[in-house]
């Protein structure tokens, strides 16, 4: 799950430059992603890594559950390639343990 996060980052901050919103439902930014993803993921998979890359950089994707829905919020100011080094970091040493 970890090794797939950083290609995941990629592709969502791509999916928040060509909607043009600030916040995204998760549902449709899952979507958006498994379709341009490489492989096969479900959308719930999607979800689950989507809520672990919140996790691991909250300064960059932040969850806002809003009455029955769930939105995404991505913070553009963040570089992405600090996020991507602080997940592949993340990854590095999740494989020593």
């Amino acid at each position: 799950m970890m090794s797939r996060l950083a290609e995941l980052a990629r592709i969502l901050r791509n999916v928040f430059v060509a909607e043009k919103k600030p916040a995204l439902l998760m549902e449709l930014a899952c979507s958006r992603v498994v379709a341009s993803y490489r492989s096969a993921l479900s959308p719930g998979d999607m979800e689950r890594h989507l809520r672990l890359l919140a996790e691991l950089a909250p300064e960059w994707l932040t969850i806002h559950p809003i009455r029955k829905d769930v939105y995404l919020k991505l913070n553009k100011m963040v570089d992405l390639s600090v996020i991507v080094e602080k997940v592949d970091r993340q990854t590095k040493e999740e494989e020593k343990l």
